[in-house]
This record gives structure tokens, C-alpha cells and sequence, in this order.
């Protein structure tokens, strides 16, 4: 479904990505991550000119309000989309709560979202700790802009979780143990989900099924709740 305004996709009902949300989820093109598990490679690869398109998805949501409670915005990364803020103004105007799914790389864009109330809840990639960022984001510089955004977070005290994604061949279970500290370190009280990579025919880097399972004994649950997620079907959503 071409939609315009950077949204490249409509996923017209999910009970799964919003908490407590009957929702549908919005995919906005382009990415500044080159996360090597990533089977969004589409929406990754290619953001979606233009402004046009607007009544599409308007109307998609005209359609479904006493339906739909919610609408989750993700992506790609929704925060380079230049219309984010006014799509999500119009998505507020008919009802809906909004979802935001984010790398957390523009905390201004983020602010602005919160700030204006925007949002209602916020899902946050915590990709990996500083020293393996580059390594599973493609991009080392912008774990600081991340920082930034995991610290307003907490402080704003907006409904909002953390999650990584794990490929074992990437991220072990130090690494994770690492960020579960650091979480701690930060005053983060909130829950934290692990989630198994998706294994698919194409990611952005055609990672292969990791040499080893990620061992969930391993992680250290005694600062944090830690809640692990598709692991049970052999492979998961990032």
C-alpha cells in the first residue's frame, strides 16, 4: 500500500506491538543504522519521497476509528521521516493513541515528540553497548545521540521500554549483561526484553543461523526485569 509522506506500508491490525492496544502499524522508509540482522531491508534501503499521499492514510484511520485504539510508528526509523510530527498531530486529532519504535539516534525529535505529547508510548533499541555499537549498527558514532535520548527517557518518565535484539554471533550474553548494568547504572526501572533475531532469507548483511543458541540462563536478572521474547519460536522479530 503507497501511502506517501514517508510511509511506505500499512500493517492493518496487530495485538501484538502496542501494549493493551488493538493497533495498526505504520512503516516509515529509510534508516541511519546498518543493524547486519535487519530484515527490513526495503524500508531500510529506501526511504519514500515525496509529500503526497496524505488522505491515504488519513482515511485508512477515518475508516477505523472505534476500532482501532492505536497507531504504532516504526520502521526503518521513524524519526528521520521530516513529516513525522505533523502525521503524527493528525493522527492524534482523530483519537488515536500513538507508539513510537525508535533507534533513539535524534533525542530532538524524540523531545519534540514527547513535549507536545505526541506519544503515548515509546519502544527504545538499546542495539548494543558502546564498545560493540559499530560492530552491530554499522554506525559507532551515534551511540552518544542514543545516550541521550535513553537519559531524557527516564527522566520524563513517558511510558517507554527498552529492548535488544541478539544475534549470538554479534551480541553474547556479556554484552547484554553489560547493557542490563548500565540500565541499572541510569535509574531505567522499567522492563527490559531480549528478543531473538528473525531469521529470513535476506537481512541487510545475509547473516547466517548463529554458530550457538544465546543462552538465557546467562543473563543477569537480579537489577532489572528481563523478559526474553521469541525464543520459544526458534527465532524472532528485531
Amino acid at each position: 500500500m503507497g501511502t506517501g509522506r514517508g510511509i511506505a506500508d500499512i500493517t492493518p491490525l496487530t495485538l501484538l506491538d502496542f501494549p493493551n492496544k488493538v493497533a495498526c502499524i505504520f512503516w516509515l522508509g529509510g534508516c541511519n543504522l546498518f543493524c547486519q540482522y535487519c530484515y527490513n531491508v526495503s524500508l531500510v534501503k529506501n526511504a519514500v519521497p515525496g509529500t503526497g499521499g496524505r488522505t491515504d492514510y488519513l482515511n485508512f484511520l477515518r475508516d477505523r476509528v472505534g476500532f482501532l485504539d492505536g497507531v504504532v510508528l516504526s520502521g526503518g526509523e521513524c524519526t528521520l521521516c521530516p513529516d513525522l510530527i505533523p502525521i503524527c498531530r493528525e493522527i492524534r486529532q482523530l483519537g488515536f493513541a500513538i507508539k513510537i519504535d525508535t533507534n533513539g539516534t535524534r533525542p530532538s525529535v524524540v523531545k519534540s515528540l514527547v513535549e507536545e505529547g505526541l506519544c503515548d508510548y515509546i519502544a527504545l533499541d538499546y542495539k548494543a553497548p558502546a564498545e560493540q555499537y559499530g560492530a552491530v549498527t554499522g554506525r559507532p558514532g551515534l551511540f552518544p545521540f542514543f545516550s541521550r535520548t535513553l537519559d531524557y527517557l527516564i527522566a520524563s518518565k513517558i511510558p517507554f521500554e527498552v529492548r535488544t535484539t541478539v544475534h549470538p554471533d554479534l551480541l553474547t550474553e556479556d554484552h547484554v549483561n553489560t547493557i542490563i548494568r548500565d540500565l541499572t547504572k541510569r535509574g531505567y526501572e522499567g522492563n527490559y526484553f531480549v528478543q531473538n533475531f528473525y531469521q529470513t532469507t535476506q537481512t541487510l548483511n545475509s547473516l547466517p543461523t548463529p554458530d550457538r543458541p544465546f543462552d538465557r540462563s546467562r543473563v543477569d536478572s537480579s537489577s532489572l526485569p528481563v523478559q526474553f521474547r521469541n525464543f520459544d519460536l526458534g527465532n524472532g522479530r528485531n
